[in-house]
């Protein structure tokens, strides 16, 4: 459908508001759907198949459903190794409470012993996020066991491992994830966050006279939180990649949101770095030529990270960034009127932002058109209106 001219007031106004089907879409691509949907179905499957136990067993079908929820992960790899941990944890909280029967019956004696000892061999390292399963199994082993637990035992362990096999099933099969959406959205974040502080840094050196220098640094944006969400989603989106099934078929995306999160965390920290150096109050002042010179840099490389719908960098802003790094290193060489820090203060100021805008520009020609295929939810738009 062709959409007319319009301003990017009117466009943001009229597609502003997601469709219901994009809104559902967009729903079902977050994280948490995502996980609320597996846990769903792998409880659903879990408890229906421990009903079909023979005996007693299938008396206690709602442990299948318990293990099966408790190893829903948002990784493939990670449902694999927190099954097998569930596991471990439901037999020595078994064993704990049937060694705490052999020498006496059930009372608050007992019991406490099996929630304090539980929380100690919970304690160990290896169980991490199935921990709790050692005590609360002790627990119920001793309420519910009566004087002779074995077949509750029996019957809670097999169900428990019904359970984490129907989840780890569930987890590889039916809803793998890969959080691309994720990652992509972070970069995005961090890449816009980066644009807001690189202005925000021309603007206090654009500042005449530098009267903002006191409050300058505390008034920047800050991208330190962006970029620890981008070095999460890529931590993240390596852990789903293990053992996926569909990771083969996304390779190439991660690889290109891996290059531009990590060039972008890269370019952050070295703007902060440029930033502190520049801005700070108590050191020489560059002279007017070279704040202006540093200034024309810092709106360059803003103008550069502002443009996140393109899949290659404008050669035209390319260019600009480039030309304005060249001035501000000839403009150091020229000067005679400025101190030895004042001239090393802008020649490094120079040198990062040369060695950002090159990093970034090889990693968005490398990488851009690559992490600009993310699949995500169709963007729907409105009826044309007459």
């Amino acid at each position: 459908m062709a959409v007319p001219d319009q301003t990017e007031a009117q466009m943001a106004e009229r597609f502003g508001r997601p469709s219901p089907r994009a809104a559902i879409s967009m729903a079902w691509h977050h994280p948490v759907s995502a996980l609320a949907a597996k846990a769903a179905a792998a409880a659903g499957l879990a408890f229906w198949l421990g009903g079909l136990l023979p005996g007693d067993l299938g008396e206690y079908r709602y442990y299948a459903a318990l293990g099966a929820y408790s190893v829903i992960y948002p990784s493939v790899s990670d449902s694999v190794v927190q099954a097998a941990r569930a596991v471990v944890g439901v037999l020595l909280g078994a064993l704990l409470a049937m060694g705490l029967q052999l020498t006496a019956w059930t009372n608050p004696i007992t019991v406490g012993l099996a929630v304090g000892l539980g929380v100690l061999v919970g304690a160990w390292r290896w169980l991490r996020d199935q921990t709790t399963w050692v005590p609360v199994v002790a627990l119920f082993v001793l309420a519910v066991g009566g004087a002779r637990p074995e077949g509750y035992i029996e019957a809670y362990v097999v169900q428990i491992v019904v359970g984490a096999l129907v989840g780890m099933l569930v987890n590889f099969v039916a809803f793998a994830p890969l959080p691309l959406h994720e990652l992509q959205k972070s970069t995005t974040d961090l890449r816009r966050e980066l644009a807001r502080q690189v202005r925000a840094v021309a603007n206090a050196l654009s500042d005449e006279g530098g009267g903002r220098a006191d409050d300058a640094l505390a008034g920047l944006p800050e991208v330190g939180p962006a970029r620890e969400r981008v070095r999460l989603a890529i931590a993240q989106a390596r852990s789903a990649r293990k053992g996926n099934p569909r990771a083969p078929r996304t390779a190439h995306i991660h690889r290109a949101l891996f290059d531009l999160g990590e060039t972008l965390q890269r370019c952050s920290t070295a703007v902060e770095s440029m930033a502190v150096v520049i801005l700070d109050p108590h050191a020489q002042p560059l002279t007017d030529d070279l704040r202006r010179r540093t200034a024309d840099l810092m709106i360059s490389l803003a103008v550069l990270f502002e443009a996140v719908d393109d899949t290659v960098p404008d050669d035209g802003d390319v260019l600009a960034a480039r030309r304005a790094v060249d001035g501000l290193i000839d403009a150091v060489d020229a000067e005679s009127g400025a101190g030895r820090e004042t001239r090393y203060v802008a020649g490094a100021a120079a040198v990062s932002g040369l060695r950002c805008l090159e990093a970034f520009v090889t990693s968005q020609r490398r990488s851009g058109a690559d992490a600009a295929v993310v699949p995500g939810p169709p963007l729907v738009l409105p009826p044309d209106e007459d």
